[in-house]
């Protein structure tokens, strides 16, 4: 059966699948309950998101859920939504990393990453393991704004100009990135979207919450639900961060 197939359909289901949205204090809440992150989204739900493209293209940030944890996002040229990921998040100036990259599929992480220079073996893996849970660092391309890559910590880091890039196995980053044009900036939320809501939305134009994830967490402890970063700008990969994402695809069974 096809991912819409499996949304159902009768009326008691019906008011519970589709996306509830409100508005308070100016942010925008839409939830999707009952739909499975990597889901294909249907036209009534791509109409819920609609408020939420418009606020990126005006640089808005918000919330989104991804394949792990709900990420801050903003537009990738939004120095302004940039900073205030970082504030939001209560990261000093000094201390700040760099943000990653939530790209729709590889032909836009391409234009942002240099994965044309990888071995072809390496290439290869990233087709199998994406989209999936993975953080990828490579070098970045000159399409690359100079807002994702200026607040890094060490000027060695700026002059090498490294990425990280993400391809998650969700529909609604997905939706979000292509009707952009463009990657979304991001940065992982500790707090849940709920929790979000109830503490920050003052400080968010949008907080869309996903289905329910914690019944597929149930085996992972809060600080294993995070991405596994793999860097591909040495020469061989080095595990940066073990996370949801099976390194092994890189690194075998070792």
């Amino acid at each position: 059966a096809s991912a819409r197939s499996r949304i159902r359909t009768d009326d008691s289901a019906t008011d519970r699948s589709r996306p509830r949205h409100f508005r308070e204090e100016g942010t925008y809440m839409t939830t999707f309950e009952d739909l499975l992150f990597s889901e294909s989204l249907g036209p009534f739900q791509e109409r819920q998101l609609q408020p939420v493209v418009r606020s990126l293209f005006d640089g808005g940030m918000g919330l989104v859920p991804t394949d792990t944890q709900h990420a801050y996002v903003t537009a990738v040229t939004n120095k302004k939504g940039t900073r205030r990921i970082y504030d939001i998040k209560g990261v000093a100036p000094d201390e700040r990393k760099p943000l990653s990259l939530l790209c729709s599929d590889f032909n836009m992480a391409s234009r942002f990453a240099d994965l044309g220079s990888l071995p072809r073996s390496w290439y290869a893996m990233l087709r199998k393991m994406l989209p999936g849970p993975y953080t990828i660092i490579v070098q970045a391309t000159k399409e690359v704004p100079r807002v994702v890559l200026e607040h890094k910590s060490r000027r060695s880091q700026w002059r090498r100009r490294e990425v990280g890039i993400r391809i998650p196995d969700c529909a609604i980053v997905t939706h979000l990135a292509e009707e952009l044009g463009d990657p979304l900036l991001s940065s992982s939320a500790c707090e849940g979207p709920h929790d979000v809501w109830g503490s920050n939305r003052d400080d968010l134009d949008f907080v869309v919450a996903g289905s329910d994830m914690a019944s597929m967490w149930d085996d992972l402890a809060d600080e294993d639900r995070i991405s596994t970063i793999i860097d591909l700008t040495m020469e061989e990969p080095v595990l940066r961060r073990e996370g949801m994402g099976d390194p092994s695809f890189l690194f075998g069974d070792e």
